[in-house]
């Protein structure tokens, strides 16, 4: 049975802590290394992922608050640890700063799943449940997978 976005918002955790500031480069890197080095980080594998802000984004079709979905078989510890400097300051940082000054702090939701093969489906699933309700991919999201 596919899983949907309500499916796994109904099932999923959240890592502790969430980036709130984006105003400084130290604040930003303080908050990113706290979420993402935190013990839920490093302890699961296999997840299928969302980052979600507070408010919700105006879409084509409604609005929704998931600004990325994604999936890892490293744990979100390894998978988002070295990308700290590239949130805060690099060719992304503009568009997160833009989200966290004007749709609130970013949150990353998770939940594990089995196999590469079922984790790679599950992403593949909500990325379509989310175009069906949106009719366009999540921000972050730039093409079908």
């Amino acid at each position: 049975m596919a899983i949907t976005l309500s499916k796994f918002f109904r099932s999923c955790a959240t890592l502790p802590n969430s980036i709130q500031s984006h105003k400084s480069k130290k604040d930003c890197l303080r908050e990113f290394r706290q979420v993402f080095g935190s013990q839920e980080a490093k302890d699961v594998s296999n997840v299928l992922y969302a980052f979600v802000c507070e408010k919700k984004i105006p879409r084509v079709k409604s609005e929704s608050n998931i600004v990325y979905i994604g999936q890892t078989k490293q744990t979100l510890y390894r998978r988002y640890m070295k990308y700290a400097e590239a949130f805060c300051s690099g060719e992304n940082s503009p568009l997160y700063r833009y989200i966290i000054t004007h749709y609130g702090g970013i949150e990353i939701a998770y939940k594990p799943f089995g196999t590469a093969e079922s984790l790679k489906q599950a992403e593949t699933e909500l990325l379509n449940d989310y175009y069906k309700l949106y009719k366009e991919y999540p921000p972050r999201n730039f093409q079908r997978r």
